[in-house]
């Protein structure tokens, strides 16, 4: 059983608000008697009841962090740098996978209000309403995608994933592809959407037809760029370039094209958004834009924690974001 400060206090013939004022360094008290509780305290294994003091002081020391895919390398790198950022402040994260889930996301989010936690960082899935439901102001930072439907202020980091994209269809473009087909994520969530209108935006100012046969639609995981692309095999409908709007997809696409025998990049191109493959595990960097995940972290960690200073003083912030010169495109 946990010894108590009553514990010590019986041990060392103290009251309870003595050994409590030597244990929090607070208020004066002899030598003798300090000696006497710290020696007790430390033979008795004696732990601070963390979730009291908290409960008391009304405060908490911890963050939670809500995210849609621990397999996706991007938020598994933003995961890591932000427990990284909090842990050098004083804080520890709570941390919680959705899955994409909707629903999960809900629970998630009224678990960790339970926890009486002092934030949350959020990446939302599709037809995310957690924070339109909320009475009061709630210290909650969204990345990478925005709440789905809110009129409430709101603090966000990201990147301009419109123009991003765009600019990314232009490249595929000026490298001499014309043939691009696109597989997509949840148009509910907006950097999926935003991504979307850029490819669409950027065929059309280049006069190359915008028709739906252009779109496939996915879910955001390997599976789904795998089962696409698989189709397009199949059904012979293979265009000169695939544009995976993230990597999860990509690398499901690239799998799938590999297992036909088909050679990347020299019968068909392939873009995508955080297409690094760091730890080698699909042996290709694919070409594509890369959104600076240790900032768009650090961002996050830095609006939590001012939010808690200064609540409800909402901000916005959109990264540059870096091209990542892979081995899946044809150079002219």
């Amino acid at each position: 059983m946990r010894a108590t400060l009553k514990d010590i206090a019986e041990e060392v013939g103290l009251s309870v608000s003595s050994v409590s004022r030597v244990l929090n360094n607070t208020g004066r008290i002899s030598v003798e008697k300090r000696k006497a509780v710290l020696d007790a305290a430390k033979r008795m294994n004696y732990t601070p009841n963390v979730n009291a003091r908290e409960l008391k002081k009304q405060t908490s020391s911890t963050i939670g962090v809500i995210i849609p895919d621990v397999t996706n390398t991007f938020f598994v790198r933003m995961l890591k740098c932000i427990d990284h950022k909090l842990w050098e402040q004083g804080y520890n994260i709570i941390f919680c996978d959705t899955d994409e889930s909707v629903a999960r996301e809900l629970e998630y989010y009224q678990l960790l209000k339970e926890k009486n936690v002092a934030g949350i960082i959020v990446s939302p899935a599709r037809r995310s309403m957690i924070y339109e439901n909320e009475s009061q102001n709630i210290n909650c930072v969204f990345v990478d995608n925005e709440p789905y439907m809110t009129e409430k202020p709101y603090s966000f980091v990201s990147i301009n994933n419109m123009q991003a994209s765009m600019e990314l269809t232009q490249y595929v473009i000026d490298a001499g592809y014309r043939d691009i087909i696109m597989i997509t994520g949840d148009l509910d969530e907006t950097s999926s959407n935003q991504r979307l209108v850029g490819f669409q935006n950027c065929l059309r100012e280049n006069h190359i037809g915008c028709t739906q046969d252009r779109i496939y639609f996915g879910d955001c995981h390997y599976k789904s760029g795998f089962e696409i692309v698989e189709r397009l095999i199949q059904d012979h409908k293979l265009p000169e370039c695939i544009y995976a709007h993230n990597n999860v997809e990509a690398f499901g696409a690239y799998a799938a094209l590999r297992k036909h025998g088909i050679r990347v990049p020299e019968d068909i191109g392939l873009v995508c958004f955080d297409g690094e493959d760091p730890m080698s595990l699909h042996g290709i960097n694919i070409t594509g834009i890369v959104q600076p995940v240790e900032e768009i972290a650090e961002a996050a960690v830095e609006m939590v924690l001012n939010n808690m200073k200064n609540p409800g003083q909402h901000c916005r912030k959109l990264l540059p974001y870096k091209f990542l010169e892979g081995h899946t495109l044809k150079k002219n």
